[in-house]
C-alpha cells in the first residue's frame, strides 16, 4: 500500500508541474521533493479510508473531493470545464476507471453541505505542509480551469488556505501562478473586467479618497500602510487604463 502512496505522490507532483509550468516551484525554491515522499513514507499516510490505521476517518481522496465541491459551488456559471479538469487530473493519477469512480464521489458530495473548516483542519492534522501546498495548488487549478478565478472562488480558496495552515506568502506564491497582473488590478479596484470606463474611474476615485496618505496624520504606521495601498491603487488604475485604452 505504501508503494502505491509513494507512486501517487510522485505522480501528483509531476501532473501539477505539467498543468501549471514550473512557476510555483520556482517560488517555492528549496523544497526537496524526495524528502517529502520519504516523510510521507515514514509517517504512514494512507489514501483510502479502508486502509487507515485503527479505522481512522478522513479519507484523503474523499476530503479532496469535498474541497473540490466547494470550489465548484462557488462558480457562478456552468461547471463543466472544472469537472473536466478534475476528471483529467484523476485519470492521470489513477486511470480512467478509478477516475470515474472518484467523479461519482464528487457528484455525491455536490448534493450535500459540508463543514469546510472541519474538513480542512482534519487534512491539516493528518498531512504535512508540503502535501497541503500541493492540495491547495490543485484546488487553484480547478478554479482556474476556465481561465478566470471569480471572487467567490478566491474567497473559498483563502478560507481553505487559512484552515490548511498555509502561510500568507505561500498562498500568494500559489495564486500568482493563476492570477495575472491585470486580474490583480481589477481586484485592487474592486471591479469586474467588464466594468465601463466610468465605473473604473468612479472606483479609482473612491479608493484614492480612502487611502490618500495626506488624510492619515495620527500614526506613522497607518500612514505607511495608506501610502502602500495608495500606490497599489495608482498602479492598478494605470494598468487598466492602458489595457482599456482611455485617459
Amino acid at each position: 500500500m505504501m508503494n502505491i502512496l509513494q507512486t501517487w505522490f510522485a505522480r501528483i507532483i509531476g501532473t501539477l508541474l505539467g498543468l501549471s509550468g514550473a512557476g510555483l516551484f520556482g517560488a517555492m525554491a528549496g523544497f526537496a521533493i524526495g524528502s517529502i515522499i520519504d516523510k510521507l513514507h515514514r509517517d504512514g499516510f494512507f489514501l483510502w479510508e479502508g486502509d487507515r490505521k485503527n479505522g481512522e476517518s478522513g479519507d484523503f481522496i474523499f476530503s479532496t473531493m469535498i474541497l473540490a465541491t466547494a470550489i465548484l459551488k462557488a462558480k457562478s456559471d456552468n461547471q463543466e470545464t472544472e469537472s473536466t479538469y478534475i476528471f483529467n487530473f484523476l485519470k492521470e493519477q489513477y486511470g480512467e476507471i478509478k477516475a470515474a469512480e472518484y467523479l461519482k464521489i464528487l457528484n455525491k458530495t455536490m448534493k450535500q453541505e459540508w463543514d469546510i473548516r472541519k474538513i480542512t483542519q482534519q487534512l491539516r492534522s493528518k498531512n504535512n505542509y508540503e502535501t497541503r501546498l500541493q492540495l491547495l495548488f490543485f484546488l487553484f487549478g480547478i478554479a482556474n480551469a476556465d481561465t478566470a478565478i471569480e471572487d467567490k472562488e478566491l474567497a473559498i480558496l483563502k478560507i481553505i488556505g487559512i484552515h490548511l495552515g498555509i502561510s500568507a506568502n505561500d498562498f500568494e506564491a500559489i495564486s500568482s501562478n493563476f492570477l495575472s497582473e491585470l486580474d490583480k488590478s481589477y481586484r485592487t479596484l474592486k471591479i469586474n473586467p467588464d466594468a465601463s470606463e466610468q465605473q473604473i474611474k468612479d472606483a479609482y476615485r473612491i479608493l484614492v479618497n480612502k487611502y490618500h496618505p495626506d488624510k492619515i496624520t495620527d500614526s506613522n504606521s497607518l500612514s505607511s500602510f495608506a501610502e502602500e495601498k495608495f500606490q497599489k491603487v495608482q498602479l492598478a488604475y494605470n494598468r487598466i487604463k492602458t489595457e482599456k485604452g482611455f485617459k
